[in-house]
């Protein structure tokens, strides 16, 4: 039996096998389809349009006339018949592209002591998602190049959760650190090299930050011990050569990175702790990193206090229908009326092919402005069918975004009530854990000097529309400061001046870890937080 696959690059046949679904069959093929939650079926990642034929899908069987579509999730759909056609979504597929970075990261002013000074250095920034990385010449501090790719351990596991889990046996573990190294951190120096004219010995120090299950992979430490109470990683510091962790560059280089706090707020806060002066503050100020794990911060003035909020993979467009990362073609900002006239901005100016977090973000704000979303997350739906936008996706409501033109290759792009659920979820997580960190220590947003965003993801936010939500206290924009990607700058900063790595480790030292599921406001806070705004906003 034959199955035929059609993408955007072209058709790809295959033969089918008993008891391997559409996923499976694909990625064996060479074909990498988004599978953000594992093939549960929860995520909705890997949505794709079955052509004429018979299925089994999520149990039931199904006949697909000819000249006829039907979207089914890859990971719970079976082809029964001779043959099949099958058209996967752009949205749907894992991409090769660069990803979109923000060119916004602040480096500190420090005077330059490399520890190495003639050369060149590689500064790394291991996202879940996304690496960057950048080339730096050591003697004159001068940046060459920046590139960046997805982590392409989202082949195999998509959030940390998932990656912590494989890691419970030694091949998943080595097969996460040959995907960081070979297939995403090597491809990326090479690009580097290529762009700025060096070759790949001339780079004699390498620095990292990241967050804790991250670096334990890439140093090849289990990080199962971080999954479970009391969430203890293996080690807080981590320091190798090039030769031994398989880094295409010299040798004998060295692999260095900015420490973690603890299991969960990782060397990627410490840096943004460093870089943004937290504890230089004259008044109190709040840290946040917002990302599949929000990392939160908050100086009172004499100590730090931090958490981890486990918002999920939402802002990033997964089990959002049709979410999408920031490539080429995603939606990252909407704005409408009543009238329900969606102005849309696509990365690319391409045809869009799905919605990444900032957009869902400005869809739910701007709909409850003007009355589209109520405060629990549901549909005006007189409003939706008066508009026209109104459709149904698997018994749930939807608004429809855009509409295509060639459903064979990309469905339309709409909205669901669940992804709506979705949103309010991962946005309770973070305002609760910023209301918890702050109630630990007797204080409420209106303490507040100042909020420093961080983080690539920040950089795109909508702030107002981040607070109409209720995703970050509306004290106003002038009290806030986006640092941009304060992880890939302090790995810049620790290549440039040998003094950090000693500042870094007396850092990861003061901040007095709170655990939000061991406190007794945290449910209280969080039940709060999953309506628009919140209940109860101070």
């Amino acid at each position: 039996m034959a199955i035929t696959f059609h993408y955007e690059a072209g058709s790809l046949q295959t033969d089918n096998r008993s008891g391997c679904n559409l996923l499976q069959l694909a990625q064996e093929a060479g074909v990498h389809i988004e599978a953000r939650c594992g093939g549960q079926g929860t995520c909705g990642s890997c949505m794709v349009v079955l052509g004429t034929g018979r299925y089994r899908v999520c149990g039931e069987i199904i006949e697909v006339p000819p000249r006829q579509r039907r979207e089914a999730l890859a990971c719970q759909s079976f082809v029964l018949g001779a043959e099949a056609e099958i058209h996967l979504l752009q949205r749907s597929l894992i991409s090769t592209e660069s990803a979109r970075i923000s060119e916004s990261f602040q480096l500190p002013l420090f005077d330059r002591q490399p520890r190495f000074t003639t050369g060149c250095g590689v500064a790394v920034d291991i996202g879940t998602t996304t690496v960057v990385a950048v080339l730096v010449r050591l003697d004159s501090g001068e940046i060459l190049s920046c590139q960046s790719m997805y982590n392409q351990q989202i082949l195999k596991a998509d959030d940390v959760i998932s990656r912590i889990s494989l890691c419970s046996e030694p091949a998943g573990l080595k097969t996460l650190q040959r995907l960081v190294i070979d297939h995403t951190l090597n491809p990326l120096i090479s690009q580097l090299c290529a762009d700025g004219a060096v070759e790949p010995h001339e780079i004699v120090h390498l620095c990292v930050a990241g967050n804790t299950v991250m670096l334990h992979i890439f140093y090849a430490l289990s990080p199962v011990s971080i999954g479970v109470l009391p969430f203890t990683p293996l080690q807080r510091c981590f320091e190798s050569t090039a030769e031994k962790l398989g880094i295409a560059i010299n040798p004998s280089a060295l692999i260095e990175a900015v420490p973690a706090v603890s299991g969960y707020i990782g060397g990627d806060i410490t840096a943004d702790m460093q870089l943004s002066g937290l504890a230089n503050r004259r008044g109190c100020a709040l840290l946040v990193d917002i990302g599949t794990n929000g990392e939160i911060a908050f100086w009172d003035g004499s100590r730090i206090t931090a958490c981890a909020a486990a918002a999920g993979p939402a802002f990033e467009g997964a089990g959002i229908m049709c979410g999408t990362r920031a490539v080429s073609g995603a939606i990252d900002a909407i704005d409408f009326d009543r009238s329900l006239d969606f102005k849309l901005s696509v990365i690319g100016e391409s045809e869009p092919i799905g919605l990444c977090g900032s957009a869902v973000i400005d869809f739910i704000a701007a709909g409850f402005r003007c009355g589209l979303i109520s405060m629990t997350g549901r549909f005006d739906i007189g409003m939706l069918r008066t508009s026209g936008r109104y459709t149904s996706v698997n018994g749930a409501h939807a608004c429809v975004i855009h509409r295509t033109h060639d459903s064979a290759k990309t469905a339309a792009i709409v909205v669901t009530e669940r992804d709506i659920a979705e949103i309010l979820k991962a946005k309770a997580a973070i305002y609760s854990g910023i209301k918890t960190l702050l109630a630990e220590s007797s204080r409420t947003v209106h303490d507040l000097e100042v909020v420093i965003l961080a983080g690539g993801f920040a950089s795109y936010i909508n702030l107002d529309n981040a607070f109409e939500l209720g995703l970050l206290p509306a004290l106003g924009t002038d009290r806030y400061e986006v640092i941009g990607n304060g992880s890939l700058a302090g790995a810049i900063a620790l290549l440039l001046n040998r003094q950090l790595a000693d500042d870094y480790r007396l850092l990861i030292d003061r901040p007095y870890v709170i655990h939000l599921n061991r406190t007794a406001k945290f449910t209280e806070y969080y039940q709060e937080a999953v309506v628009i705004p919140n209940l109860c906003p101070e």
